[in-house]
């Protein structure tokens, strides 16, 4: 019997649908028909309003899964596990690391995750943390943190640690994907793509045994990527025969027109509450 997966977008950075509300920040909804995942919760204020507005229950999630530790993507964690009860949350060791924005001429700019782990905790957060890919159910999976990086796709500096009082580097070994296997290829969905685009699609392919990538949805955190970069990732999207690929959050408007150009229509300007729709 035929299955179909939907992928709700129920926080990013950009509305046109009365009703619903923006924010910057990403989370999906993803059914399977087996199980209900949260994938990514926005900065706090969004994902409920969101899914009520759109006559979805908090209640019916089974799973939660963290892409990385920035606030943007877990602020509202602790609002859902408040509404839901205990609920098992997939993530990295390192999302709860002091994670720190600096800029040039700016002070030290928090962007870690807005709660601590106790906080969570009692809210209902059942912390599963792994550094490996773990899959959720048959044929879902969280790839774990992507070490094999193309130069290209490098981290910017701005972002760091606070570790015995100093700031260092963030490499965002946290950052992770998830991933659903159809007959098609695997769906992938982003949460920042922290790790690159490109690099997180091929270990996607080395963790599936597929020969191309079926779909793509979520950030790709091209916004700040210059030419050189943008070509590069242009010139390497081939290589996946694509059939979708959704961007959303921090992938920014030049690079979404960069992406249109190279795959026509096939390339898909996500916003809040579009529906994603699959059937296996």
């Amino acid at each position: 019997m035929a299955s179909t997966i939907e992928i709700i977008s129920l926080v990013d950075n950009t509305v046109t649908t009365r009703g619903l509300i923006a924010e910057h920040g990403l989370a999906f909804l993803i059914r399977t028909g087996e199980k209900t995942i949260l994938f990514d919760t926005g900065a706090g204020g969004a994902v409920v309003h969101n899914m009520l507005s759109l006559g979805l229950d908090p209640r019916e999630i089974n799973a939660i899964a963290l892409s990385h530790g920035h606030y943007d993507h877990t602020g509202g964690l602790k609002k859902i596990c408040e509404i839901t009860g205990p609920l098992p949350v997939y993530a990295h060791p390192d999302v709860f690391t002091a994670k720190y924005r600096i800029r040039e001429g700016e002070e030290a700019r928090y962007i870690g995750i807005p709660w601590s782990r106790a906080e969570l905790e009692t809210s209902g957060a059942v912390f599963h943390l792994s550094r490996q890919h773990v899959e959720l159910e048959e044929g879902i999976f969280l790839t774990g943190e992507i070490r094999d990086r193309k130069a290209f796709e490098t981290i910017s500096n701005d972002f760091c640690l606070l570790a015995g009082g100093e700031y260092i580097q963030d490499n965002l070994w946290d950052d992770q994907s998830l991933v659903i296997t159809t007959k098609e290829g695997p769906l992938v969905i982003l949460g920042c793509a922290h790790s690159g685009l490109i690099s997180t699609l091929e270990y996607a392919l080395k963790l599936t045994g597929a020969g191309r990538i079926f779909a793509v949805v979520g950030g790709t955190h091209l916004k700040d990527a210059g030419p050189e970069r943008l070509a590069e990732t242009i010139k390497a999207l081939p290589r996946f025969d694509l059939q979708y690929l959704a961007a959303c959050h921090c992938t920014g408007f030049r690079a979404s027109a960069s992406l249109y150009q190279a795959l026509g229509d096939k390339f898909i300007n996500n916003e809040v509450g579009h529906i994603f729709s699959h059937t296996c």
